[in-house]
């Protein structure tokens, strides 16, 4: 959805803040009244809808991409392989 430009509207659990940062409006779980808010005052924001879209777009691309974290997670798969006991 960042990486599209797409205003995102999410909720603040796990990582998603740190993920996220200022390029979403973050509502509570479990809050469907908070949610429906963010999302009525988003659609009726055009300026806050662009300003989410450019700051998804920025956040996003300091993101790693699919192939570097496929080549992570590959380099530690190898670093376990070659570190277990024989």
């Amino acid at each position: 959805t960042l990486h599209a430009g797409v205003p995102l509207v999410a909720t603040a659990v796990g990582g998603i803040p740190e993920l996220v940062g200022d390029a979403a409006e973050l509502v509570p779980y479990g809050d469907p009244d908070a949610l429906a808010t963010a999302v009525a005052r988003l659609l009726a924001d055009p300026r806050r809808r662009t300003e989410l879209a450019r700051a998804g777009r920025a956040r996003a691309a300091e993101w790693p991409t699919e192939d570097d974290t496929v080549a992570q997670v590959l380099s530690v798969y190898d670093e376990l392989m070659q570190n277990r006991p024989a």
